[in-house]
């Protein structure tokens, strides 16, 4: 019954002829299943999409991803500064008009220099000094001087300010033609060695309003998706814009926060869409002011990230550090199918994999421990010649190049091509989504399960033989207890037998004492004739004789009760060592039922947990 319980859980997917242990060979090929992308912590942008399309406000899903902080008003005057490159030997900067009358005012160490039309093109380099040139097609025409600091401002009319940078021999025009890093708003500025590493280096940053010039050019979240998501996520930008501008600027980039994935993505002019320009004004409190989350009346880091494997990482998780308002809650949106990172695939080769982990081969890869999230704490891989090698969740994610530590687990490819297509960076159809979940789940779920039913195999046959061995004993008591019982009746049959033919002998002989030799000669002397005194004689002779005879049955008789005696109670030992025998088959019967309890107790978790794993797919695809 239970494999045929568990059969019909893992095949509700799959044939039979997957049902192995992926660990019992070396395989050529693994492939690394897990979910989302991302650390996780905080807002989940695919979880708020989730959610607002489930008719949630965009204050609901901030207050569920945030929780026991409030919306209150954002300072309407912080200026931030991103930083957009570093560590660049030149910089080329290129006004693109809105408007006819758009002109570009560049200053030097804040001395204006120049003030420039559209289309012309200045060039940044380092030589011990900001070296400024513009003009022509790379910049060089015309020198305009040299300092630490360069800056840019629009100062009329309407324009982007175009900037790229790379090296010297970089082509600027060509640069500066490809799309994004244009800029609408604020001060860009140029610094020279603002890494302090002793190289002659520049790097790029610009600085504008905070509360709603700097989230213009978000590029965190498609415009397109619901209003009440898109408006989550400026005021999750917008308070953690604020969080780090509170922390004050960075040495190594002049900057409060970056402009990619390691603070929040900037794009600049190029996200500006009416729907995201939308969801920015929309971003209010109820006193129509810029709305930022606080906790305990401090403006929050708010973090987020693309998706999760259905519940949050607390800071504690991720980083370390309790933050009260960042704690780990529900996330089952993120592995709807809409999500293309609802499940991913990371292929690897054998010889890549091993050498990422530092092992000889990888026979295995187990997810040992997990956080309350669900993401991998603890991973354990095992080679073939019984070496391993233990990691943390965030090592194996950086050695693998994962997309997140919700690692589902890791499955010989050979597994999973069975099954008919493996992830692609495009994401997944239907039916892979369904194979590699599965495939996943399998792999972790086919060695605990042959373990748990081996042992349990063997305790329920330990059971079975004890059991037969413990009825047979038993059967030979009755019949031995039977077999003595008759015994014993038959003894006390002889016994009482003996004492009455041993009373008849005693009677007798106290007869013919008690008569005396007198009577005996009376009855001589009495007879008529020789011939009566013959047969008196004879008669005497006969009677003393019939008394011998049964005084010596009776002897024989004591005897042989006394044998018997002894045969019951060498047969009484022989009982008791048997009982002893059965008692002990006994024990060993519960022990072994008590055993194959624990392993069915084993196997019944396994089946959940697999029902849990087809439950959540199941939701997923409603």
């Amino acid at each position: 019954m239970r494999k045929l319980i568990i059969s019909s859980i893992v095949l509700s997917f799959f044939p039979t002829s997957i049902l192995i242990n992926p660990a019992q060979g070396v395989p050529n090929e693994w492939i690394i299943v897990g979910s989302g992308w991302g650390h996780g912590v905080g807002l989940s942008q695919y979880g708020a999409l989730g959610q607002a399309l489930d008719g949630k406000s965009w204050q609901d899903i901030l207050a569920h991803y945030y929780p026991g902080t409030n919306l209150t008003e954002s300072p309407s005057d912080k200026q931030i500064t991103v930083g957009l490159s570093q560590d660049k030997t030149a910089v080329f900067v290129r006004l693109d008009k809105l408007s006819e009358d758009a002109q570009l005012e560049v200053s030097i160490d804040g001395n204006a220099v120049a003030t420039l039309g559209s289309g012309t093109v200045i060039r940044v380099e380092s030589n011990s000094n900001a070296i400024v040139s513009s003009g022509g097609a790379d910049g060089r025409a015309e020198a305009r001087g040299s300092g630490k600091k360069v800056s840019f401002r629009i100062s009329t009319g309407s324009g982007l300010i175009n900037t790229n940078s790379g090296s010297p021999d970089t082509n600027a025009g060509s640069s500066l033609a490809t799309p994004g890093h244009r800029y609408k708003y604020g001060i860009l500025n140029v610094v020279y060695g603002g890494d302090n590493d002793g190289r002659p280096d520049l790097y790029t940053s610009i600085s504008m309003r905070l509360a709603d010039e700097y989230l213009l050019g978000i590029g965190e979240m498609s415009s397109t998706w619901n209003k009440a998501a898109l408006v989550a996520q400026v005021v999750a930008s917008r308070s953690y814009g604020l969080g780090k501008l509170n922390s004050g600027l960075r040495g190594n980039c002049g900057c409060h926060i970056y402009n990619n994935a390691t603070d929040q993505v900037y794009v600049g002019y190029s996200k500006e869409s009416d729907a995201w320009r939308d969801a920015v004004n929309s971003a209010v409190t109820s006193s129509n002011q810029p709305a930022v989350l606080t906790y305990g009346g401090k403006a929050v880091t708010a973090y987020f990230a693309s998706s999760t494997g259905g519940r949050t990482m607390s800071t504690m998780d991720a980083w370390g550090g309790n933050v009260s308002w960042s704690q780990s809650v529900d996330d089952n949106w993120s592995i709807n199918a809409r999500n293309p990172n609802a499940r991913w695939g990371v292929r690897m080769s054998q010889n890549s994999m091993a050498t990422a982990l530092g092992l000889s081969n990888v026979q295995s890869i187990e997810v040992v421990e997990r956080y309350s999230s669900g993401a991998a704490k603890t991973l354990i891989a095992k080679d073939a010649n019984g070496g391993s090698v233990t990691l943390s969740g965030r090592t194996f994610q950086a050695r693998m190049k994962l997309k997140s530590t919700y690692v589902i687990g890791a499955v010989d490819i050979a597994l999973a091509d069975t099954l008919g297509g493996i992830p692609t960076q495009s994401g997944f159809d239907e039916f892979a989504y369904r194979a590699q979940q599965a495939a996943a789940d399998i792999a972790a779920l086919t060695p605990q399960y042959k373990a748990a039913s081996e042992k349990a195999d063997q305790a329920a046959a330990q059971a079975s033989e004890s059991r037969k061995k413990y009825l047979n004993i038993k059967t030979e008591i009755e019949k031995a207890q039977k077999e003595l019982a008759a015994l014993i009746k038959d003894i006390e049959l002889r016994e009482a037998e003996a004492r009455n033919a041993q009373a008849q002998v005693t009677d007798s002989i106290r007869i013919l004492y008690m008569q005396g030799s007198l009577d005996t000669l009376s009855v001589l002397l009495n007879s008529a004739s020789p011939t009566e005194f013959t047969e008196n004689l004879v008669n005497l002779t006969m009677f003393a004789q019939s008394q011998d005879r049964i005084m010596d049955n009776s002897i024989e008789l004591i005897k042989l009760l006394e044998i018997q005696k002894t045969e019951a109670t060498s047969r009484k030992g022989e009982l008791e060592v048997l009982l002893k025998e059965a008692n002990a088959a006994l024990s060993n019967a519960k022990s072994a039922l008590k055993d194959a309890q624990i392993a069915e107790d084993k196997l019944k978790k396994l089946i959940e947990e697999k029902q849990k794993i087809i439950d959540a797919y199941n939701k997923s695809k409603k």
